[in-house]
């Protein structure tokens, strides 16, 4: 008779854990996917209905790009996406406050591709970015690519390694020859 409570105990023990992982990752493909890097300004968060109704308030106050995107399986958030310079998000941030509506700035990074990139540099602006672009293309490195920085700015970078090492070779003789710092990250 133990041996068969035993049995059934941890049985029980597996099913649950069983279920409870299921559980986590459903969980995990429930948030809106980000394609681009960028700032938010959030006007605010809870259910799908309550985010629905803050993103509306928004837009009837004058913001008119306000969504409501899945955060979780649970959560939803009102929010203004795309801003592309902290100065930017403060500047419409401030202008929310005068009627009455107080969002915050969030940082919000592309979900990975897996795709290592080789990035030639990090600045506020794409004029200042092309600074570094020129400086790039005067010892052959011709074709760099432009993207939203993570929380603003913009990055030139290249992509296409088949791993991590012929990409941190690149990286260091590209410094090398350009005197700019090129660093790898995994986008």
């Amino acid at each position: 008779m133990i041996p068969l409570s035993l049995f059934l105990f941890a049985s029980a023990l597996i099913l649950a854990a069983g279920v409870s992982g299921a559980t986590a990752r459903q969980q995990q493909g429930c948030a809106t996917p980000v394609y681009e890097n960028g700032l938010d300004l959030v006007f605010g968060r809870g259910s799908r209905a309550a985010a629905d109704k803050i993103a509306q308030q928004a837009v009837t106050v004058g913001f008119k790009g306000v969504k409501t995107v899945q955060e979780s399986c649970t959560r939803w958030k009102a929010v203004l996406r795309g801003l592309d310079s902290f100065s930017t998000a403060v500047g419409v941030q401030a202008e929310a406050r005068t009627v009455r509506r107080f969002p915050t700035i969030e940082c919000v990074t592309s979900d990975q591709t897996g795709q290592l990139q080789a990035i030639f540099g990090t600045l506020p602006t794409i004029g200042e970015l092309n600074v570094v672009i020129a400086k790039a293309n005067s010892v052959g490195y011709i074709g760099l690519k432009i993207k939203r920085a993570p929380c603003g700015g913009y990055q030139a970078y290249v992509a296409g390694f088949s791993d991590k090492a012929q990409a941190f070779e690149f990286a260091q003789t590209a410094s090398e020859r350009t005197g700019l710092h090129v660093t790898v990250i995994k986008a």
